[in-house]
């Protein structure tokens, strides 16, 4: 028995270690060399046609009359425009290297086009903006599961 609380103590101490002191975490990731991008690439090309397929399915099936599916097929079109807007950001800065991003601070970042072109900046600024079209995706794709399995029960 002694053993046993010894053991739960020194897990208990180790989970409250990696708790209370975790390592920095970066919200950008770079795709280093030229094959991590391309896979990256085809992922997010993967994802996009699977969204298109999925929209297609639910019209196809006449799904969409009910709310559930409605919901689920709008969550696609914005996971569809996501892809879209990802896959151009990772063009721009991974793979035609047409912008420089600079971390200047936790809070501050600067954003340099080669050709020097102030549009660019903003453009990418606001293709970087993409949680705004990912967060929303995931809330219609969890409403429209949880109208579908409330359907269900009753």
């Amino acid at each position: 028995m002694r053993q046993i609380r010894i053991t739960y103590t020194l897990f208990t101490l180790i989970i409250c270690g990696g708790i209370f002191s975790p390592c920095p975490a970066l919200a950008t990731q770079m795709h280093a060399g030229s094959e991590g991008i391309l896979v990256h690439q085809l992922g997010h090309l993967f994802f996009l046609i699977s969204m298109v397929t999925l929209i297609f399915t639910i019209n196809g099936q006449g799904l969409d009359r009910e709310r559930g599916w409605r919901q689920i097929q709008f969550s696609a079109a914005l996971f569809i425009v996501w892809n879209l807007d990802a896959m151009a950001v990772h063009f721009l800065d991974n793979q035609i290297s047409a912008v420089d991003v600079k971390t200047l601070s936790v809070w501050a970042i600067n954003i340099d086009p080669v050709n020097g072109s102030k549009a660019l900046a903003n453009f990418y600024y606001i293709l970087k903006l993409d949680h705004l079209l990912c967060v929303p995706a995931i809330f219609l794709f969890f409403q429209g599961l949880s109208s579908l399995l409330k359907k269900e029960e009753t």
